[in-house]
């Protein structure tokens, strides 16, 4: 069997987007539907799951009529992402919500939450299609991708504009319609932002910066949706910890839990139910790193900035201030003793000018200004006319107060 022509025309994939974007702008290259391009040109049809878990032959062909690694393009698609975005993608495991997002805890201990079993469940998969998107992206024809993250509810803004991620009906590149009748740029927030650059940053490079340290990004995705449901969790079972989950829920201006009076799975509840709940999460996450609230979860250390560990001479913090600050003062009394005294001692003078003109000893303008300096201050320039700019710094001797106090 001959291997597939390569295509002459295939916008390369951008960095995060999903399978079925790309598909879509290969097939406006040939003013072609996708089911055509599948059907006719790559001998497969309508394949719903292409963001899920495309077939290894599609991706052989995709692979032969592009030129792109097949591992690559698995990776624009969620199956790639196993076991780091999601433990697998059998809905048939039992205990897969427990493993998932109980293994961790931010808000509350691990005692304290309750665990859940939930049938036919899979980590970030929503049970409804989203479509939101950047408007700036949408609206630029150089970059018109939708994002694989955005097809999950994992983010609320764009990570290269940091705006709100809006809503939209139809096609990019073809029909366009947003929800939002004004589809302006929303800025986000600072905490939504920061949030969205971390998950971006793991869906890139594999790995989280935190305060504390770097984290492994199948790390971070767990933290993220354990939050989510230490937020979801209902107040009356979270004992003396309930103040952490409504203080987060005040800050974002929402009714605890988003008002839902029935758990379900994050990837279940309502889209906007699940926006209130990200949003949530953004806040709980910037009210740690500032240490707002300290909540007893294990890895809510993460987010604190790494302890001071520098070397200290043992005295109390405020002791140590007043000492730097006594130091300096007489390192300034020595100084102006200096200069008093080089004003009739020419060889405190060339110490003093050698000194000064430490790291500029070869620039002729730099020293001569320098002289000029020393002028103004009373010190006759005939104590430095026999200064050699390449007499070692060690040797120099400074008069007893400045070489006391250095």
């Amino acid at each position: 069997m001959r291997p597939a022509a390569r295509w002459p025309l295939h916008p390369a994939p951008r960095e995060g987007e999903a399978l079925s974007s790309w598909l879509q702008r290969i097939a406006a290259c040939y003013q072609m539907e996708v089911r055509d391009l599948l059907a006719h040109d790559l001998g497969h049809g309508q394949v719903d799951d292409l963001d899920i878990a495309p077939p290894m032959s599609l991706l052989t062909v995709l692979s032969q009529r592009s030129g792109i690694e097949v591992d690559r393009l698995r990776c624009m698609s969620v199956a790639g992402w196993v076991p780091w975005l999601l433990d697998s993608l059998d809905d048939r495991i039992s205990a897969a919500l427990e493993t998932y997002a109980f293994q961790f805890s931010v808000l509350l201990p691990r005692r304290n939450r309750k665990i859940r079993i939930v049938a036919r469940w899979r980590a970030w998969l929503p049970s409804q299609p989203i479509e939101r998107a950047c408007p700036l992206c949408l609206n630029d024809p150089a970059g018109q991708a939708i994002l694989l993250a955005w097809k999950l509810p994992l983010m609320l803004s764009c990570p290269l504009h940091g705006c709100w991620l809006e809503s939209y009906w139809g096609i990019p590149g073809r029909f366009l319609r947003w929800e939002n009748a004004d589809p302006s740029p929303r800025a986000a927030g600072e905490a939504i932002t920061a949030m969205d650059r971390r998950t971006w940053q793991g869906m890139t490079t594999g790995y989280v910066e935190l305060p504390r340290r770097r984290i492994h990004a199948g790390l971070w995705f767990r933290i993220l949706r354990t939050l989510l449901d230490e937020l979801n969790t209902p107040l009356s079972t979270c004992g003396t910890y309930a103040g952490y989950i409504r203080h987060v829920w005040e800050a974002c201006g929402y009714p605890p839990r988003a008002g839902q009076s029935l758990w379900r799975p994050y990837e279940t509840l309502n889209p906007a139910v699940r926006i209130q709940m990200l949003e949530a999460a953004a806040t709980a996450i910037r009210l740690i790193e500032s240490r707002v609230i300290s909540p007893p979860g294990e890895q809510a250390k993460l987010f604190w900035s790494e302890p001071q560990t520098e070397f200290t001479n043992g005295l109390p913090t405020r002791e140590r201030k007043q000492e730097s600050i006594n130091v300096w003062q007489e390192a300034i009394k020595a100084i102006n003793k200096a200069v008093a005294d080089a004003r009739h001692n020419p060889e405190t003078a060339r110490s003093l000018f050698a000194l000064a003109a430490n790291g500029r000893r070869h620039d002729p303008e730099s020293l001569e200004r320098l002289r000029t300096e020393f002028s103004k201050d009373g010190i006759p320039l005939k104590f430095l006319s026999h200064y050699d700019p390449d007499e070692p710094f060690a040797c120099l001797t400074l008069n007893n107060a400045l070489y006391d106090k250095f």
